[in-house]
């Protein structure tokens, strides 16, 4: 593991090097700025604050790691992202709709209806979870019905990937994620190969440990790719010897082209993570992603595959509270083209490590 980040550490400085060198000094200053802020920076372990930390970039072209303490009792958990991650979330919601629209996503009907409702009386962004004092100041059983489970949803915090192309952006850089040339498209390189966390993305993971550690869930059940993984170790660490860890190739992200998607084989994540069950996942060496070749799986692909988890794998087992740490496109594409979801807070883009609830009921179209 230390040999795998020290080579992504590398292809940072590589990315860095290549770019023109007056962009390339600001490059290094926001790697460095980001390195030595996230390492000097202690996550709070109190039960009534916690920390998210997010990078910003000054006037001056440098970069400087913001971490925002909160008490929750005084404010919301939005106030614990950024404006700009705030902003970010709204426009991806607003462009990544539109495209599912236009491919047709949004109006396809299938043979189970999937309802998703909020299980929070004050929904908003970043603040949808359902914790262990509202469920218990809920006197309905709601989970009666044998076909409605509570499901935790989480998005992985930052990778390698997600810092290479922010830097990217940063630069005025543009990204062709179609494109098979890595000087369009840095996520085809095949340094991307499965990317861990950043040293920000392990601090934006530990800062949910707390709000994980309230939630109540029979099982954990995470996509195969290292930062899914990695995120779930940190924030669901308090679970891990008392529920039954998975992993499912259901719920990983885009398959196809961007190699920052593809996996290792399974017998090297095992000997990492031991701890978790693989037995769900039928090829040891990447087989679903090789299929693709140098294509990218449409939206309306990733719709299907998302359906077969819920209804064929979720939905068949016995856990009645379940968490699943996955992907931010991979979570769009489910709650707003497989399940039926009416409140927008719920459908919205996933911030970086957010934990989000809701209760999940299965529908058999007559």
């Amino acid at each position: 593991m230390r040999l795998l980040r020290s080579c992504y550490q590398c292809l940072v400085l590589h990315n860095i090097i290549m770019m023109k060198t007056s962009s390339a000094f600001a490059s290094k200053n926001i790697l460095q700025n980001t390195r030595g802020a996230a390492s000097s920076t202690t996550t709070t372990t109190t039960s009534a604050a916690k920390e998210i930390c997010e990078t910003q970039i000054t006037s001056t072209g440098t970069a400087e790691v913001l971490c925002t303490i909160s008490n929750e009792e005084d404010s919301p958990r939005s106030s614990l992202w950024s404006e700009v991650a705030i902003n970010a979330a709204k426009q991806f919601t607003i462009t990544q709709r539109k495209k599912l629209q236009e491919l047709g996503a949004l109006d396809v009907e299938r043979p189970v209806k999937i309802v998703g409702t909020s299980l929070s009386d004050n929904c908003g962004l970043g603040d949808c979870v359902l914790n262990g004092e509202e469920k218990k100041e809920d006197g309905s059983d709601m989970l009666d019905d044998a076909n409605t489970k509570i499901i935790h949803f989480q998005r992985h915090g930052q990778g390698y990937h997600n810092l290479i192309c922010d830097m990217w952006r940063e630069l005025g850089k543009p990204i062709d994620f179609d494109s098979a040339d890595p000087n369009l498209n840095p996520v085809v390189r095949p340094e991307f190969l499965d990317p861990p966390l950043t040293a920000l993305g392990m601090q934006q993971c530990s800062s949910q440990r707390d709000l994980c550690n309230s939630l109540s869930p029979d099982l954990v059940i995470v996509s195969p790719m290292l930062r899914c993984i990695q995120t779930a170790k940190l924030s669901f660490r308090d679970h891990v010897s008392t529920v039954p860890w998975v992993s499912h190739e259901g719920c990983r992200e885009e398959l196809g082209l961007l190699v920052g998607n593809k996996r290792r084989s399974i017998t090297d994540i095992k000997a990492d993570y031991s701890e978790i069950n693989f037995d769900d996942i039928e090829h040891d060496e990447d087989v679903l992603w090789d299929e693709y070749g140098d294509r990218r799986e449409t939206l309306l692909e990733k719709s299907e595959r998302i359906y077969k988890f819920l209804t064929e794998y979720v939905r068949s087992r016995p856990e009645k509270e379940i968490a699943i740490v996955c992907h931010s496109a991979y979570l769009f594409t489910l709650l707003n083209a497989v399940m039926d979801i009416e409140e927008e807070e719920l459908r919205s883009w996933f911030l970086t490590s957010e934990v989000r609830s809701l209760q999940m009921t299965f529908v058999d179209r007559e």
